[in-house]
């Protein structure tokens, strides 16, 4: 299965056990839980880019 690498935004391949996360071109490496810790910090990094500042949040 293919994922999204972290680092450098091509393919990376997540391993059939879904327990490891590698990437051929920059040699990323995550077990899977960091994987989706990493790509979720950084989709919560990618909102707040979109959402205005308001007073009183």
């Amino acid at each position: 299965m293919d994922a999204r690498c972290p680092e450098c935004e091509k393919v990376a391949i997540l391993d059939d056990d879904i327990t490891n996360v590698k990437c051929p071109h920059c040699n990323f490496k995550a077990d899977y839980e960091s994987y989706i810790e990493i790509m979720k910090d950084q989709a919560i990094n990618m909102s707040s880019d979109y959402i205005p500042d308001r007073p009183g949040f």
